[in-house]
Parts: structure tokens; sequence; C-alpha cells
């Protein structure tokens, strides 16, 4: 399936592709439908994508994509998702095996939020040497597809991205009277200092962890606010704190000007758990990072520079409490660390990871001939 996000990746490479005499085709399923709900999924084909029916199975665990046959006899070379999820993936490695087809995973290397002596993972770490490129989501992923034994000259790192340039813009936007008017509209003061946590609600985001710690900061700075925006299974635990502690304010899911603002008004990011792509939208409104060292972050985590851009703590409520306050109490710490969130945000662009994309299916056909 296509996430929207995805999108403006595709259409970049698209024309970066055209332009050195190579044609993209991007093929994708339609979502399940515990996946139809979110709303984020293109349903509808464009200039480079194609829409085609899936075939779910037990749960979502297995998928046959319609016509996968034809769009893999059609290309020079093929790039999937690594996921045994997908019945083209094992086409993809009997055409390899045979000297039919040539292949490149793209993706995470390892489930980081799975079960490493899973049968699953274990499968997926065995066939991740099987392709003929590797296109990997962070260096980390790279190091780590190296340690499995795969040629680290047929790996390129993506350095994976969204694109931020509509937030940038929005970001823009927000004059001062509007941050006004939203704390106003909030009730936090003047001297409110305003930590903000943006996502999906549930365990691997450790919401309970980020209420407890935010009880730690408000204890010892009264003036410190947290707003909460996003939604899923722990939304009733973030508006019972709500409902009983003034400081936190469940703000539910915001888009556009509204989750600009809501960024602008803020000083830092707060995510104790999980970190994805989210790391992109702090960074682009100058937010430092301030999360924990648990082990199932997504790859993008890598994109953290502990004292830098954000902060890493131990996994302990008191740490990680503790690490916002110091922050809070030295402006000319929490400038640095904003300071150099922005410029991290540059690094990591949309654009960049289009090219280290194109660069690297360039230097696969240069090495094939």
């Amino acid at each position: 399936m296509l996430k929207q996000y995805r999108v403006p990746l595709f259409e970049l490479m698209g024309k970066l592709l055209a332009e050195q005499g190579h044609e993209l085709r991007v093929v994708c399923g339609s979502p399940p439908p515990h996946e139809q709900s979110k709303g984020d999924n293109v349903v509808l084909g464009n200039q480079f994508c194609r829409i085609e029916k899936s075939l779910w199975f037990f749960g979502g665990k297995l998928h046959f994509l319609d016509n996968a046959l034809s769009h893999i006899l059609w290309g020079d070379l093929i790039i999937t998702e690594q996921a045994n999820k997908h019945f083209h993936n094992y086409i993809l490695i009997l055409f390899r095996k045979i000297h039919c087809k040539h292949f490149a995973y793209w993706g995470h290397g390892q489930n980081r939020q799975g079960n490493p002596r899973s049968w699953r993972e274990q499968l997926k770490k065995k066939l991740s040497t099987q392709c003929d490129w590797w296109f990997a989501y962070t260096q980390g992923v790279a190091n780590y597809i190296g340690e499995l034994g795969y040629q680290s000259s047929k790996i390129t790192v993506l350095n994976n991205s969204i694109d931020t340039s509509e937030f940038k813009q929005l970001l823009a936007l927000q004059l001062p009277e509007c941050v006004i008017q939203f704390r106003q509209s909030l009730a936090i003061g003047e001297n409110g200092r305003i930590g903000l946590f943006c996502g999906s609600l549930y365990a691997d985001k450790r919401i309970r962890f980020l209420l407890s710690a935010a009880l730690i900061i408000h204890r010892k700075n009264p003036d410190f606010v947290l707003l909460v925006v996003g939604n899923g299974k722990d939304r009733i635990l973030v508006e019972e704190f709500a409902n009983r502690y003034s400081f936190v304010k469940y703000l539910g899911s915001l888009f556009g000007d509204r989750k600009a603002v809501a960024f602008k008004s803020a000083e830092l990011f707060l995510c104790p758990g999980l970190v994805g792509l989210a790391i992109l939208d702090a960074f682009t409104a100058s937010l430092p990072l301030f999360t924990s060292d648990i082990p199932n972050h997504s790859p993008e985590i890598e994109y953290l520079q502990h004292g830098f851009n954000g902060v890493m703590t131990k996994h302990s409520e008191e740490d990680y409490a503790q690490a916002i306050v110091d922050v809070l109490e030295s402006q000319d710490s929490l400038a640095k660390l904003q300071n150099n969130a922005l410029a991290s945000g540059d690094l990591f662009s949309i654009e960049k990871m289009a090219l280290n994309f194109v660069e690297g299916i360039q230097k696969y056909f240069n090495t094939v001939g």
C-alpha cells in the first residue's frame, strides 16, 4: 500500500530518473480493512503510481498483489519492501535464483518492535541478503545488513524522510499574535513553558510514562505545560490526566494551521517512547527532541544527537523529567538545542532522500553494466 506522505518522494524520484533516461513505475496495493480507516492511504493512481488490488490473508500477515508478475517482468530493477508478508518477494527470490530478474530491498532491516527470536524475524534475517542491492533507511540499518554478511558496496543509505516544505510554510505563517491567541485559548499564562507531544497514543509511545514524568516536571517547575496532540488507544488515559491536572492540555488530532501553531508555541518536543519520522516535524519547528533509551525506536532515532539537537535519558521518569527541568532552567542550553534541531532538519530533507535513492539506482545500473 502507498501512504500519502510517500507520494512527494516518488514524484521527485520520477523526475530525476526521467532526466537520466530511466522510467519509474511505483506499484502498490489496496490497504487491508484496518488500514483503510486511517484515511492516509493513496487509492487512486497518478503519473508514477499504479494501484492494484490486494488480497490479504491471516489478518494482514500474507499479501497477494494482483498483476505483480506483469510488473516484475516489465522492470529492469525491482525495488520491494523488505517484508515477509509479500508473496511477490518470494517470486523475486526465485527469479533471482534462476538469473531471470534483479531486485533490491528497501526498509528497516529488522522489526525493532518485534521479537528478534521469533520465526518471522529469523526468516526475515535469512532472506535479507538474498537480493542484488539494498536501500537502507539509515546508516544504522546499513550497518546491520553489513553485519549479516551483505556486501557494503551494494548498500545505499537513504536517510528516510518526509516532505516538510508545507509544514515549514505553515510555521512561517504563525505570527506572534497567533501564538498569543493560541496560548490564551488554552489558559496558558505568559510564563508558561510548553512541552509538546504529537503522535499516535498507544503503548509503544509510553504515554503513561510521559504523563507521570510531566507531574514531576510540573512539581519542580510550576510553569510547565504539556500539550498532547494525537489520538489512539491511550486517549482515555490522557483525557483523565487532562481533567485532573490543568497543566495537561489534550488537543486531539490537529492538522494544518492548528498543528503548526501548536508546534510554534512549544519549546520542546517530548516523546519518551518510540521515535520515528515525527523527529523531522520536531526539527522543522526548531524543537529539540527528548526521549529515553528504549530498544524499539524506529531507525530515525539515529538523527538524534544527544546534547546537540535533543536529549536521550535512561528510561526513568525521574531522569527524564530532570533533564527537561535542567534545560528549561538554562536559556542558553535551550537556545543551542533549538538552533541545532532546526539545522538538523535540513540534513534529512526529502529532496536529499530522493537524490540518494536515484544515485543508488544509477550506481546499481553502472555496476551491472
